[in-house]
């Protein structure tokens, strides 16, 4: 390996631990109830792009925890942690529209939201994108696809709820489920 070479993967490890371990002071801050100082730590790091960060800033800001209750800049860094590929954040705020929490009651927003957790891989986002096509809320109902998700979910909860849709598929449905679960195995967009 050249010289060059290692001293860069020597900076980027260092960059890289240097994150880690900012984070990790503004965890040990919030875990000690110093809440202001983490709210500050992890504003920093949520500036900087840090998802992570982003998103317990947006918990903070909407729970008055080191601030005041402002759900104005909670929802701000929420839909900031979501955008960065955050799925925890999006399926918070998929349920935060599915109940119209600090957020307008929007079936077709939760369902967008659940469905973005899901393809990343949440399996929150695919139990909860599941209940959506069972219950037609936010899209048409599909039972098919409702069983396909739930099964995609690997949950305990998902493998019951996939049983129960089963059992209200005729033979037809059934075989499109089972070919729908392939598919979204390969390719959850699908």
């Amino acid at each position: 390996m050249s010289r060059i070479r290692h001293l860069t993967l020597i900076v980027i490890a260092a960059l890289v631990l240097a994150g880690c371990s900012e984070y990790q002071n503004a965890r040990r801050a919030y875990e000690v109830g110093n809440f202001t100082e983490a709210l500050q730590l992890q504003e920093k790091l949520a500036k900087e792009g840090d998802s992570r960060a982003q998103y317990e800033v947006a918990l903070m800001y909407l729970q008055g925890i080191g601030t005041t209750v402002d759900p104005m800049m909670g929802g701000k860094w929420m839909l900031a942690a979501a955008n960065n590929g955050n799925t925890t954040a999006m399926v918070e705020i998929g349920g935060r529209h599915e109940a119209g929490v600090n957020a307008e009651k929007n079936p077709i927003v939760a369902f967008t939201w659940f469905r973005r957790a899901a393809i990343a891989g949440d399996a929150i986002g695919k139990y909860k994108l599941a209940m959506m096509y069972e219950m037609g809320e936010g899209v048409p109902e599909d039972l098919p696809r409702a069983y396909a998700w739930y099964k995609l979910s690997a949950s305990t909860a998902g493998r019951v709820a996939a049983e129960r849709v089963y059992r209200r598929l005729n033979l037809i449905e059934r075989q499109q489920a089972e070919r729908l679960l392939i598919i979204l195995e390969q390719n959850p967009e699908g």
